[in-house]
């Protein structure tokens, strides 16, 4: 913010100087900004800047002249110096509340850029853990079958020897059946006896073998 122009600045004095300091001021300026100075021949628009210079310059030496009016004119300027120390102060905290929040969100928009990145790392590996285990149940369940068909191949190829070596003439399960009957029924095996021993007689007779089962 430019610097207010006031009346000690127009006649070029600090505004603890004092009045000799003040009164050696006016005569310069007022020699310095004294219409008749122009050169002959200024346009209107010149005579009117140089008569408000000169008006400025006497104001100024009006004022700081006469002790009370500078005490009134300092108390206002000092007012307004305070006002523009306060707009600036207020234009500063504004300034940095806005990096202060520009940088809050910043930080924030970094924390949750790092958030999704973890995140996404996590169900990477959950999803790798996921298809490692999956794969690993695979494999043991092939191996299962893999071990299954083998004991199934060995039980083939058993019974297939013992099917082999099995001699001719050996009892098939008809043949259990029969003995287990007649075990558990003399009766029967006698009856079966008389008509094989008369069937034979019979056959004999004729000439014939029996015909035994």
């Amino acid at each position: 913010m430019a610097a207010v122009r006031n009346l000690y600045d127009i006649l070029g004095v600090p505004q603890n100087a004092t009045p000799e300091a003040v009164r050696k001021a006016y005569k310069f300026r007022a020699l310095e900004t004294h219409p008749d100075k122009l050169p002959p021949g200024a346009d209107e628009a010149e005579l009117e800047a140089a008569h408000t210079r000169f008006r400025d310059v006497r104001t100024a030496f009006d004022v700081l002249s006469d002790p009370a009016k500078r005490k009134a004119y300092d108390n206002g300027l000092n007012f307004v110096r305070r006002r523009v120390n306060v707009n600036v102060n207020v234009d500063d905290v504004q300034a940095r509340l806005a990096r202060e929040r520009a940088e809050w969100q910043r930080q924030a928009e970094l924390r949750h850029q790092e958030r999704m990145r973890v995140l996404h790392e996590e169900i990477l590996a959950s999803r790798k853990r996921y298809q490692e285990t999956l794969a690993q149940a695979e494999l043991q369940y092939q191996e299962k079958i893999k071990v299954m068909e083998e004991q199934l191949r060995r039980t083939r190829e058993a019974e297939r020897a013992v099917e082999e070596e099995k001699p001719e003439g050996t009892y098939t399960l008809v043949d259990e059946m029969m003995s287990d009957l007649r075990r558990r029924c003399p009766e029967w095996e006698l009856r079966r006896q008389t008509v094989l021993r008369r069937q034979a007689e019979r056959m004999n007779s004729q000439g014939s073998a029996p015909s035994v089962q």
